[in-house]
């Protein structure tokens, strides 16, 4: 069973390295989740959500939020990519970071505004 605050390890096409990705609010009406992953700040990033080493596990260097990557899913699909080996359940993040995440989503400037929308909605 997935809920808000569980993550995942989901390669990207970009670069085709696993990046944790977690689940900050979901819509039961519709099946859906919204999700963010951490990202290696880069000069000109994204800084609204700032999380340091060590705040989940997974976490080894100073990370930021990547809000402009944003996605929202199927909750069936996640299951089904879990199920297959396609996606990996990591540790769950805490309340306290969880939080952080979505006060900075409402501020960052890059999350599209159906992302913001659907945050808004469902938190």
């Amino acid at each position: 069973m997935l809920s808000v605050g569980n993550t995942l390890l989901i390669c990207t096409p970009k670069n085709n390295k696993k990046h944790l990705f977690i689940i900050i609010a979901m819509e039961e009406s519709s099946n859906t989740a919204l999700l963010v992953s951490f990202a290696t700040p880069k000069i000109g990033c994204d800084e609204s959500c700032c999380v340091n080493a060590g705040e989940h596990p997974f976490l080894i260097y100073n990370s930021v939020v990547n809000y402009a990557d944003a996605r929202i899913s199927a909750i069936s699909n996640i299951e089904h990519c879990l199920n297959n080996g396609i996606y990996r359940k990591h540790n769950p993040i805490s309340g306290k970071l969880l939080q952080k995440i979505q006060a900075d989503a409402l501020k960052s400037p890059t999350i599209k505004k159906k992302y913001l929308n659907f945050l808004k909605s469902n938190i």
